[in-house]
């Protein structure tokens, strides 16, 4: 049998062929471009270029989406590097001299520091409703919570402080809605969750746009005992006629009043392989004018169908107005919403706030790091909205275009491993520029698909 040769390789050169490893961000770019979110970006920044000269706005706003949706080198100085890469360069469908340096992209930032919250609210503002009406959802429940962005090490930024974690940073509020982030406040660490009336006003701004700009359904909001506050409920009762699920602190007096229940009226709820033991009944806090149905909850097995320690604290306590007031209640039958009515799906919203945190999780690991770059609050408040409305629309994108490759809800490393990380070469031809694959990405991708879905999507409609 003839001996098979081992291939060696004798000797390494320079190619002048255009090859890139970040192949799928062209694909992201040009879906971005086609939904017509530079048009709608660039509106409020408008007037930020006080000059014609040098690059134009449309290329700020591309190689910094571009920046976040790559996410392998997140220092600011990678800019420089990829301003000398052609192949990255007609990734973007950019010449080389209409890359931006990183000192160009920090006075971007610096210029982008003097607008307030406002400006990028009403994007994310815009971005909800624009996918509201692409999915029409019969019920929209929305998740509201703070996310601490810890900046320990920057003694020196403005804005980082002591947060409840004990650990200095910022401290912004976050609204989403599945797993888009809606509506965000950037604040100092020190703020806390239920600060002045943002949380209120906040949730009175969807509630108003999602009834103006999609259509007037049931919308339930659900956040943790942060939020637990009597005005708060009373807003949502009375002036915005929305449900609610908050989980309830724990008093001593209340603990004595579960305690001395009979044990018959206690109900069992199975989820995840874990049994919960819960009991309903009207509460009324001191401070309060008004009982509330009240949920109490404990954790009798784990998933392994093991009896829980006394001394593992599952106990809650969940306040909500789901089935209290009629007109909700008939509006939510009406939408085909009456399962949200029960105790037993009450607790499992509930428990879905931990999915809420973890998009928490999934967008600091989309900025593969929770530190700000810039000194400044402004500077650094711009990065951070800048970060929100790309996460939200690589989440769109994950929805309209790569569902039939990924998971919707996979986490930002892996859409980066398998939809970002992979090799193209470009060439020109006749005057055009092709982009190829091997044909092992080409059909493991359905790169045919994704071209025709990205050059295809619904686009936003400005409101």
């Amino acid at each position: 049998m003839k001996k098979q040769k081992q291939i060696t390789i004798s000797k390494v050169d320079i190619t002048t062929d255009k090859i890139s490893g970040r192949g799928g961000i062209f694909f992201v770019l040009r879906y971005i471009e086609n939904i017509k979110l530079f048009s709608l970006l660039e509106k409020p920044f408008r007037n930020l270029k006080g000059s014609a000269k040098g690059i134009c706005l449309h290329q700020f706003l591309k190689q910094i989406i571009a920046y976040f949706v790559d996410g392998s080198d997140m220092s600011l100085t990678s800019f420089d590097r990829r301003q000398h890469d052609e192949a990255y360069a007609l990734l973007l469908e950019n010449t080389p001299d209409e890359m931006a340096s990183s000192h160009q992209v920090k006075r971007f930032f610096r210029k982008l520091s003097f607008l307030g919250n406002l400006v990028y609210r009403q994007i994310l503002l815009r971005l909800f409703i624009w996918r509201l009406r692409l999915e029409k959802p019969e019920v929209v429940v929305l998740f509201a919570d703070t996310m601490v962005l810890d900046n320990h090490d920057a003694h020196k930024r403005e804005g980082v402080e002591h947060t409840y974690k004990m650990k200095k940073g910022f401290q912004p509020l976050q609204i989403s809605w599945k797993c888009y982030p809606v509506d965000a406040i950037f604040r100092s660490g020190s703020v806390h969750g239920n600060h002045g009336d943002e949380f209120k006003r906040a949730i009175a701004r969807l509630t108003y746009a999602i009834r103006k700009h999609y259509r007037d359904v049931p919308i339930i909001v659900t956040c943790d005992s942060a939020f637990m506050d009597d005005d708060n409920f009373t807003y949502f009762e009375q002036k915005l006629k929305i449900n609610y699920i908050c989980a309830g602190k724990q008093y001593d007096d209340l603990k004595q009043y579960v305690r001395s229940l009979p044990l018959q009226q206690f109900k069992h709820y199975e989820n995840n392989h874990q049994l919960w033991r819960y009991v309903e009944f009207g509460n009324c806090l001191k401070s309060w004018s008004t009982f509330r149905r009240c949920i109490f909850t404990t954790l009798e097995t784990e998933d392994n169908g093991q009896l829980k320690f006394d001394f593992v604290q599952t106990d809650s306590f969940i306040y909500t107005n789901l089935g209290q007031q009629p007109q909700l209640t008939e509006q939510l039958i009406q939408a085909g919403g009456q399962q949200y009515l029960t105790a037993e799906q009450i607790i499992y919203l509930n428990h879905q706030r931990g999915a809420g945190e973890i998009n928490h999780r999934s967008l600091k690991e989309f900025a593969t790091k929770e530190q700000l770059p810039f000194t400044r609050f402004g500077m650094n408040r711009a990065y951070y909205y800048f970060l929100l409305i790309t996460y939200l629309v690589v989440a769109a994108y994950k929805y309209d275009v790569a569902s039939d490759i990924i998971s919707i809800t996979c986490y930002p490393t892996t859409f980066r491993r398998q939809m970002i990380d992979f090799a193209v070469k470009i060439i020109s031809s006749g005057g055009k520029y092709i982009l190829k694959v091997t044909q092992i990405i080409y059909d493991q991708l359905n790169i045919k698909r994704l071209w025709e879905l990205v050059n295809a999507p619904e686009p936003l409609l400005l409101i």
